[in-house]
């Protein structure tokens, strides 16, 4: 017998008691393969290249990097990684714009958060650069109220004073707050941070299998959220 959908064991989310909604971008909204084939491929292959040195060092020595960085500002900033592997992190991002997508079922999501009267904000980790990018790619930032960049308060969103931040920009009541992402630290802090309803996105990479569902309610995509209302 084969083992359930996690998403399907999960309890539906009761929208009646949510006023505000804070997604992440990559990974939730937007297809994680096009970070992924940037970071992973594009970029090792550019710097082997600079360095002289094989791709598959180049990918090593980076993931290496990236992992000893991991939850802080310069992981997630264009300018610290332009000036560590002496590229232009920007116009490799723009050379695989045909990567970027929705994810299944956002935008629909975007539309009915749109229509609910509900207060919507993006909450991402991503420079600035990349957000814009995203959006002349797709619209993105026309579905919701506003976006927030961790750059912005130079803190990332694994950090308390994301959150405090946010709060003191956007107000909002934590316990009548939904927050998606599908970085289980991440979620993990808006929790800390007392947000109330922190749901998992387990397929944020199309080209992936499905992660392994965390502590936190997941749903496979956000689309799952709104299943059967109208």
């Amino acid at each position: 017998m084969s083992e359930a959908n996690p998403a399907e064991q999960t309890p539906p989310l009761d929208w009646d008691n949510i006023d505000t909604v804070f997604l992440d971008m990559d990974g939730t909204l937007l297809d994680l393969n096009y970070d992924n084939q940037v970071w992973s491929h594009i970029v090792p292959a550019a710097w082997a290249e600079a360095q002289q040195i094989s791709f598959t060092q180049a990918q090593q020595l980076l993931g290496q990097h990236m992992s000893s960085l991991l939850g802080t500002m310069p992981f997630y900033s264009f300018n610290y990684w332009s000036e560590f592997t002496g590229l232009d992190i920007m116009q490799l991002h723009q050379s695989a714009t045909s990567h970027i997508d929705y994810l299944p079922g956002a935008e629909d999501f975007l539309t009915w958060l749109q229509n609910s009267g509900k207060q919507t904000y993006i909450a991402t980790n991503a420079d600035r650069k990349g957000f814009d990018l995203k959006h002349q790619t797709t619209g993105l930032g026309d579905y919701v109220q506003g976006i927030v960049s961790s750059h912005d308060f130079a803190a990332p969103k694994e950090q308390q004073a994301f959150w405090l931040a946010l709060q003191q920009q956007h107000p909002f009541d934590p316990a009548r707050t939904l927050f998606l992402d599908d970085t289980a630290r991440v979620l993990d802090a808006a929790a800390k941070f007392g947000i109330r309803e922190n749901w998992a996105i387990l397929n944020p990479d199309s080209r992936k299998p499905p992660r392994e569902k965390t502590l936190h309610p997941a749903v496979s995509n956000c689309a799952d959220l709104i299943m059967g209302l109208s």
